[in-house]
């Protein structure tokens, strides 16, 4: 189930990608996903995955505990550095962002990038966003182990969260040639698999150790995603209802899911 799961997550890149090409409005689909993602990562943070983390300690201890979740923090920051930004006109474009980098509160217009075509950074992107994803989905796998249900509902916060990316890749691909198009948009949509793939080889392996020092790896990685990109894009947002909006659907479909997950 866990491989399943992260396969699927990989529809949502190409779900950002359908958007982009047949939405009128990016910004406000942008907005929207982005308020979405806030609201269902927090939500899975204080509802599930904090708790979980706090139980692993008595398997691997608070050092290493600790530990995880810098390291998942400090492997976004690392690789944010490596996108180009454009922050020299007044915007940006980040490898997590929707189209033009509108997921972090950029602009959504790629093509006029000035440090290069937006192939180019599309590109980009992609290296930094399949890095990015196979980290994430050797953490689903990680989860699905312990429980689908909550590795269904951080696939749910991620997969949302990949919808601006897709945005943003399918932006930069938009004049190239189908084969290009399909063969990008394959890697980007594909990397998390691979993380599960990975996951799966090491078999027995994952015992509960890794499995716990993944689940704090992935809180890392959505306190990054949450405080230094979701949360900074939402508080400048130029639609707050739309916005409101969107937080409340994301917290309100996990708050949903972990309730019936307590019922059954």
């Amino acid at each position: 189930m866990g491989l399943l799961i992260t396969f699927v997550l990989g529809i949502f890149v190409l779900i950002g990608a359908a958007i982009a090409g047949l939405a009128r409005n990016e910004h406000r689909v942008s907005e929207l996903s982005v308020a979405v993602a806030l609201g269902a990562i927090v939500m899975l943070l204080v509802l599930d995955l904090l708790p979980e983390t706090f139980e692993g300690v008595e398997h691997i201890g608070w050092v290493v505990t600790v530990i995880a979740v810098v390291l998942g923090f400090a492997a976004l920051a690392l690789l944010d550095r490596f996108l180009p930004d454009s922050d020299h006109d007044g915007h940006g474009s980040h490898g997590h962002e929707g189209e033009g980098g509108e997921a972090r509160g950029h602009a959504p217009v790629v093509s006029g990038h000035p440090h290069g075509s937006a192939l180019h950074v599309s590109v980009a992107v992609v290296i930094a966003l399949t890095v990015h994803n196979v980290i994430e989905g050797m953490s689903v796998y990680g989860v699905a182990t312990q429980s689908v249900t909550a590795a269904l509902l951080l696939a749910f916060g991620i997969g949302i969260h990949n919808m601006p990316m897709g945005m943003i890749i399918y932006a930069g691909v938009r004049n190239q040639s189908l084969g290009r198009r399909v063969g990008i948009l394959a890697v980007a949509a594909l990397s998390t698999f691979v993380g599960g793939l990975l996951m799966f080889a090491i078999g027995s392996a994952a015992d509960d150790h890794i499995v716990h020092f993944m689940i704090a790896l992935t809180v890392g990685l959505l306190l990054y995603i949450v405080i230094c990109e979701l949360a900074p894009h939402a508080l400048r947002t130029d639609n707050a209802k739309l916005t409101i909006a969107g937080l409340l659907v994301g917290a309100g479909v996990v708050l949903l899911g972990v309730t019936l997950a307590g019922m059954a």
